[in-house]
């Protein structure tokens, strides 16, 4: 099974980007990239906090983790497309993102997609968000992926039945901090992805998951047809 598809899903916090990579993620043939799970714990430690570093990984670490990870997927021969998750997140990791492809697997095709979200829906989904800390062993104890709450007890994992908190990034400094740094970021990740060649399709989800999903499966099906 060749990789045949990478698609990179950026945006800003609270847009729905890793509840689309993981939704997506669970057909046949496809696979999840989030670069927190590919670094050294005491790198994601030292930038979990801080409004200045926040989530900000040197480009040695990110094209070491990058290149592991391809080479790994295309030897397993076991997924046909891999979703990046919040990723790339500059315009620099853009080039190492393409390189690392072009070097371990000339042959896939990249569809890049970002989405928008408005600023109320934005905040209003971070407020929201709920983590377990019971289904997701992080690392550093700093849980991201969305959890689902229990139909009896929202404060409640449907899951585990865990309790559920808030995320530590959307705290409202650290999320001041993250949409600052997507709106400096956002031009050069896709002004690096068309002096390749690489279409980058917007999608506002401000919509619910699954038509968000729906939306961006029917770019993919598009984009795969000769």
């Amino acid at each position: 099974m060749t990789l045949a598809l990478a698609v990179p899903v950026f945006g800003p916090p609270a847009a729905g980007k890793t509840t689309l990579a993981a939704s997506l993620g669970q057909t046949p043939g496809s696979a999840v990239f989030r670069l927190r799970e590919h670094v050294p714990e005491t790198i994601l430690a030292a930038t979990a906090t801080s409004a200045e570093r926040l989530g900000w990984i040197d480009d040695f670490t990110v094209v070491t983790a990058l290149r592991s990870y391809v080479d790994a997927t295309v030897q397993a021969d076991e997924a046909h497309t891999v979703f990046f998750d919040n990723f790339p997140g500059n315009g620099a990791q853009v080039r190492l993102f393409l390189a690392a492809l072009r070097q371990h697997a000339p042959d896939c095709m990249v569809s890049a997609v970002e989405l928008t979200v408005d600023v109320t829906t934005l905040y209003r989904r971070a407020f929201q968000r709920r983590v377990c800390h019971r289904c997701e062993r992080d690392p550093i104890h700093d849980p991201r992926l969305p959890a689902v709450p229990s139909a009896d007890d929202a404060q409640r994992c449907a899951r585990c039945g865990g309790i559920l908190h808030p995320r530590r990034g959307d705290a409202p400094r650290l999320l001041r901090a993250r949409l600052n740094r997507y709106r400096q970021t956002a031009d050069g990740i896709r002004e690096a992805f068309a002096a390749a060649g690489v279409v980058v399709t917007p999608f506002d989800s401000g919509a619910s998951a699954d038509q968000t999903a729906d939306a961006v499966t029917a770019l993919l099906v598009r984009s795969s047809q000769p």
